[in-house]
């Protein structure tokens, strides 16, 4: 999904936030952007206010965040935390609708397969539902599973199902296979 300019405005103001002697090169190769749009993201950042520039001598110039810049910083950085609950949130009921149609078809054991923080989020869901009747274990690999009455939710895409009882969470969550 392609970020807004207000996304990479944002990113861009961190970085200066970070570290003042940063230089625009420096900054787009930390946001994954073309030194092109840096520059004009930047130019639009200091015409704004949020930006400051110093400049040291003839080529070198220091990034300097005006007190709108560091409130704007902040004001983003609450958006953000807002759309990163949100999506967590929506990821979360997701992902219990996914087990609660497994428990529907009579299943109640599962078994989380993965380490990051995707099956943070699954374990977390799965924790929540608040039913006392499944239960649910977490492992890091699918060597570690010695079950075969259990539904396995892959909670990594280099994870491969080995069958029908395997269910790439990422998959199913993005839309390309149901359950």
């Amino acid at each position: 999904m392609p970020e807004r300019i207000e996304d990479y405005e944002f990113r861009i103001i961190d970085e200066i936030g970070k570290n003042l002697n940063t230089t625009q090169r420096k900054i787009s190769r930390q946001i994954g952007l073309s030194l092109g749009m840096t520059n004009i993201i930047m130019k639009r950042l200091i015409a704004k206010g949020y930006v400051k520039v110093k400049g040291l001598n003839r080529r070198n110039f220091q990034y300097i965040l005006t007190p709108r810049g560091f409130a704007e910083k902040v004001k983003k950085t609450h958006r953000y935390l807002l759309r990163t609950i949100e999506t967590i949130k929506s990821l979360k009921e997701k992902i219990q609708d996914i087990v609660l149609e497994y428990y529907h078809k009579g299943e109640r054991n599962f078994i989380i397969v993965g380490e990051g923080e995707l099956a943070d989020i699954i374990e977390i869901s799965l924790r929540d539902m608040g039913r006392e009747d499944f239960q649910y274990l977490r492992v890091r690999t699918l060597g570690e599973v010695n079950s075969k009455n259990s539904i396995m939710l892959l909670a990594e895409k280099n994870i491969q199902k080995r069958n029908s009882r395997c269910v790439n969470i990422l998959e199913v969550i993005s839309g390309k296979i149901g359950v």
